[in-house]
């Protein structure tokens, strides 16, 4: 089952109403009486319309989602080479600072 019907039949309109009654037919995309309880094809069609509703209102919001994840994603990478090009100014400025240290051991301990 995806997230969407699992999701969908969380709903209270679900358990209360139609539980017990019909069964998702996976190559329709719909919802199908099972014969456990009657139940009026007007109310089937009903409560199909709003599995088609949940349905495109649920992949409108993922689209949104996977917008803002590949967002997420591009700053994700620029800060991974802002933090590399900060570990090596790092690493820069630490030779910098031993080559003056060094240069001042070779003239005797005396800063130029």
């Amino acid at each position: 089952m995806d997230k969407c019907r699992e999701e969908f039949e969380k709903q209270k309109y679900w358990i209360g109403l139609f539980r017990d009654a019909v069964d998702f037919d996976e190559e329709l995309g719909r919802y199908v009486l099972n014969g456990q309880r009657k139940l009026y094809a007007f109310h089937l069609d009903s409560f199909n319309e709003k599995w088609a509703i949940w349905q495109k209102a649920w992949q409108h919001q993922q689209a949104k989602v996977e917008e803002l994840q590949k967002r997420v994603d591009q700053q994700g990478l620029i800060i991974a080479k802002a933090m590399s090009i900060a570990s090596d100014l790092q690493k820069s400025w630490s030779m910098f600072e031993i080559g003056k240290k060094l240069e001042q051991a070779l003239n005797g301990g005396e800063p130029k």
